[in-house]
């Protein structure tokens, strides 16, 4: 197992990925979230969760693992549909975008990321109706979101904000 760990984990970006298009970088860490979903509904619902990201293959791409609820939250708040999952980001020099895969138990997506103004919007392969969003980056905070096009007009599904853990 250590040398499995130790050909996948990298400590930094591949110079492969130009600066400009070093999306990922910035969440490469630990953070703590608060998941919000069917907000202002009788349904709202808040969960906290735990996001970690780490450089991998030899910097070329970084993989997250997301965690709703958390470890310590899933001991006493388990919810039916908890998510424990893992996506891998890697950059591809040809559409100067990066290609990510997300799984979970039950099924898998593939996405597409480009960099729009300060945000980072990732599209669902296929289906132009429904993306994720970074938004609001800093180094310690960041939003993220789950929008789908309803009418013309997108809508939040989920709202999560993170901060990273100290």
């Amino acid at each position: 197992m250590k040398e499995f760990v130790k050909a996948l984990v990298c400590e930094c970006k591949s110079n492969i990925i130009p600066e400009r298009h070093n999306l990922f970088g910035c969440f490469v860490g630990e953070w703590d979230f608060e998941w919000i979903d069917h907000s202002d509904t009788a349904d709202e619902r808040h969960v906290k969760g735990e996001w970690i990201f780490q450089w991998i293959l030899e910097g070329t791409a970084v993989q997250d693992l997301f965690i709703c609820p958390s470890r310590k939250e899933r001991l006493t708040d388990y919810q039916p549909d908890a998510a424990y999952g893992t996506a891998v980001r890697m950059y591809n020099p040809d559409t100067e975008a990066w290609d990510i895969l997300y799984t979970e138990l039950g099924g898998a997506i593939q996405l597409e990321a480009r960099r729009e103004n300060d945000n980072i919007v990732q599209t669902l392969a296929g289906n132009k109706d429904m993306c994720w969003v970074f938004s609001e980056i800093t180094r310690t905070s960041f939003h993220w979101q789950h929008l789908v096009c309803r009418d013309g007009k997108w809508v939040a599904e989920a709202d999560l904000y993170a901060v990273r853990r100290k």
